[in-house]
């Protein structure tokens, strides 16, 4: 099978090495992560491989601190509303199966604040430009989130998400393990009490979907859900029963709202649309969306007569950013 990779990843690649050495990506076509969802690995991998020889490790570790660049993207959006570091990994590891990536990564959460990484491959051993750049990027993932202290520990060596530029590594190092690190998260926490908040005469109908339209892109389970309204699943599943609701019914409905959005209003391809929606792989996106609308989404889209520009999309992704 083809090895490829998301085409945000080496847009944003791109961008980080245009600001710091223009010339290195002189001539290059930039990937567009709004033609298409995935990009060519080995594309990738000579990109990497060219900024490693001119510029050792630190260029690439550092791309994490640049996701800014990519804040337009629907993508970015669904990392960022991640309720804590866990659901982070989880989205990230979902991406990478997404995508049919060949490198992969293995994360486990620690008994301190952090994750334990480690790369590993389905094909060819994945090289060390390819793991400084994605140890870098979950590092900025992280600090996206709200978490302070960032930090990413190789060997015996710490380094701070600020300092990372100026990373040396050890001759023999090839990251193939790495550990995120940080202190206590400060950032958004999803709770009952806010959705209760929000709509203190609501019924527990709406403050579920209230609750799974927070983060749709979350790989949310019926227990999560319970968890976070404060009931037991068989609670949470007894009072869905007694409306005529079901968890996956209700979850359904809030990624067809949200695919639908996407659809009409952003120029986002369509298999961005199913990873930000909260699906496994594309196939899944497909039969769902086709099963509640009797369309395809390509369909639905050019029925919707969307077509979002360069302008408006960016204008969208930093509204949903803030």
């Amino acid at each position: 099978m083809k090895d490829f990779t998301s085409t945000i990843l080496v847009n944003l690649l791109q961008r980080v090495v245009g600001e710091v050495d223009p010339d290195l990506v002189s001539g290059q076509q930039r990937s567009d992560p709004f033609a298409g969802g995935i990009a060519s690995a080995e594309f990738k991998r000579g990109l990497v491989d060219k900024v490693m020889a001119k510029h050792g490790p630190g260029l690439l570790l550092s791309v994490g601190q640049y996701l800014h660049l990519a804040e337009e993207t629907p993508v970015a959006t669904v990392f960022r509303q991640s309720a804590d570091p866990q659901v982070l990994a989880t989205k990230w590891l979902r991406l990478e199966r997404y995508h049919h990536a060949s490198h992969r990564t293995r994360i486990e959460p620690l008994e301190m604040e952090g994750w334990a990484c480690h790369r590993y491959s389905l094909g060819s051993e994945p090289i060390l430009g390819e793991n400084c750049l994605i140890a870098g990027l979950l590092v900025g993932l992280v600090e996206m989130i709200g978490v302070e202290d960032c930090r990413l520990q190789i060997g015996e060596s710490d380094f701070a998400a600020a300092n990372l530029r100026d990373a040396v590594l050890l001759p023999q190092e090839s990251l193939v393990q790495f550990r995120v690190l940080w202190s206590q998260p400060r950032g958004r926490q999803i709770s009952a009490e806010a959705t209760e908040l929000a709509h203190p005469d609501a019924d527990l109908a709406r403050r579920l979907a209230e609750l799974l339209g927070s983060d749709v892109g979350r790989s949310w389970r019926i227990d999560d859900a319970a968890t976070l309204l404060a009931m037991s699943r068989r609670s949470l599943q007894r009072h869905l029963a007694d409306n005529g609701r079901s968890f996956s019914t209700t979850l359904r409905q809030a990624r067809m709202r949200e695919a639908t959005e996407l659809l009409t209003r952003t120029a986002a391809p369509l298999s961005e649309i199913g990873y930000c929606c909260g699906y496994a792989d594309q196939s899944h996106f497909q039969r769902d969306f086709h099963r509640v609308t009797n369309i395809t989404p390509k369909r639905f889209r050019e029925m919707s007569g969307a077509k979002a520009t360069g302008a408006n999309r960016v204008a969208l992704g930093r509204q949903n950013w803030r």
